[in-house]
């Protein structure tokens, strides 16, 4: 099963604050959901619980939301208790691809277990309390960048950055 993650962040690895993107950039957004439409998604509870988890996981998408919380119950996706148990889970389900949304645990958690990773690269420092891992350039090769200039619309810089596993990493 191919595990991609997909996130946008900052220049100081910031992902979010107060459960929220501590930016507005409307052509990651556009991005983000083509992407994701039709796909079989991975989150973790704060994300799926926060404004823009809601928005993503409307009625119809089949996903899953990783939760600590033993007796927390969805009546839309399914729930499991790690990023481990997910992807079992996933698999039990004759899902071929998934793609994990966060937040910043399960970024920690599945980065070294991911096959791609797509990033938005948003070109400033933002404050925020959660924040993506370091992306480690001996495990992680960029394969594809677009770089993106701010406009009337989307007041910053950024790049859509796709990263695959560096071919010396995977004869470790």
């Amino acid at each position: 099963m191919e595990k991609v993650i997909m996130a946008a962040k900052a220049a100081n690895n910031v992902i979010g604050k107060d459960n929220s993107l501590p930016w507005h950039l409307p052509a990651d957004l556009e991005f983000f959901m083509r992407t994701i439409e039709g796909e079989f998604l991975i989150a973790g509870r704060k994300f799926f619980e926060s404004i823009q988890g809601r928005e993503v996981f409307h009625e119809g998408v089949e996903g899953i939301v990783i939760s600590r919380q033993k007796d927390y119950q969805s009546p839309t996706v399914l729930v499991a208790h790690s990023i481990e148990e997910s992807f079992q889970l996933a698999a039990q389900n004759g899902v071929q691809k998934v793609y994990i949304l966060g937040g910043g645990e399960i970024y920690q958690q599945s980065i070294e277990l991911a096959d791609r990773l797509i990033i938005t690269e948003i070109h400033g420092e933002f404050e925020g309390d959660t924040f993506f891992p370091d992306i480690d350039k001996s495990r992680w090769e960029e394969v594809s960048r677009s770089d993106r200039k701010k406009d009337a619309v989307n007041p910053y810089d950024y790049s859509f950055v796709v990263y695959e596993p560096a071919i010396l990493s995977l004869l470790d």
